[in-house]
């Protein structure tokens, strides 16, 4: 039920009517004997609001002295915004459209969280719908002897190759070369790439596992290599990480709800994009129909 109505466009309007009426009321002048623009009232509720905001910033109860400087402000606070407004300097102020187009963004993931939980069956779709989002990536376990350019001429790499393939042990001086641990765990492929470059990851993938082999190339030398573990990408498994499901559908439901509310107000607007060098799919996708 409250994700039908969280849906309905009446419920969209009723919340932007609301939000722009309060805006209206706090800069318009008033034309009537109602409260003057030039009266600012500091009641319990708003002095509550200000300690709130002030106990999670400080994490304490504020002083006496700590409340008036509170207050004051406060004061200096809205008498620099009202003034500010009266001379216009909100106008064409990128800092103050950013924030108010947050703030709009912000209404529309209030309305995302008013659907029901999503049920387990949901969370599953989401899990088998979205690869990109929970696949593992390709991973290697190894372990590696690294020779620079300069030590890998003549028949050293090869000698050393054969030695290990013999059951031989790792050379003492190829230890810990260039602080390069021998061993790693399971690791995956973008981290290895990372670390070596070179396209060093990517020869991985051809490698047997148990059996040393090489000499592989890297953006640091060659390297002799056994793959002890190799896990191909593949999907996570639901149970294993659910919680994790859980947070990125409720982060893609406020995205959809944004996109949602975004589209029903830009059919209120007459867009025209003349400017040059824009891609002409741009143009046509904001144009209105």
């Amino acid at each position: 039920m409250l994700n039908r109505i969280a849906r309905e466009p009446l419920l969209h309007c009723f919340v932007l009517g609301a939000l722009l009426f309060a805006a209206w009321s706090r800069v318009a002048p008033q034309e009537t004997g109602g409260v003057s623009d030039d009266l600012i009232v500091v009641d319990q509720a708003r002095l509550d609001h200000l300690e709130t905001l002030w106990k999670a910033q400080w994490k304490r109860d504020p002083s006496p002295q700590d409340v008036a400087a509170i207050i004051d402000r406060h004061l200096r606070q809205e008498v620099f915004y009202r003034e500010a407004l009266r001379m216009g300097l909100d106008r064409d102020d990128e800092i103050i459209r950013t924030r108010l187009a947050q703030k709009m963004e912000a209404v529309a993931s209030d309305l995302s969280r008013l659907m029901q939980p999503p049920t387990e069956d949901q969370l599953r779709a989401f899990h088998a719908g979205r690869p990109d989002l929970f696949t593992l990536p390709q991973a290697f376990a190894f372990r590696q002897v690294l020779y620079l350019p300069s030590e890998a001429s003549g028949d050293t790499v090869d000698t050393t190759l054969a030695a290990l393939r013999a059951g031989g042990e790792v050379p003492p001086d190829r230890l810990d070369k260039l602080s390069v641990p021998l061993d790693w765990a399971l690791t995956p492929a973008q981290t290895l790439e990372n670390s070596f470059g070179g396209g060093f990851a990517e020869a991985l993938s051809g490698l047997p596992v148990g059996k040393w082999s090489g000499p592989v190339r890297s953006g640091l030398g060659l390297h002799l290599v056994q793959i002890t573990e190799s896990q191909p990408a593949q999907l996570a498994p639901f149970e294993e990480i659910r919680d994790f499901v859980a947070r990125q559908y409720e982060y893609y439901a406020v995205l959809e709800a944004q996109e949602r509310m975004f589209r029903e107000l830009l059919d209120k607007y007459d867009v025209r994009i003349s400017a040059e060098g824009l891609p002409e799919p741009l143009k046509q996708e904001y144009a209105r129909q």
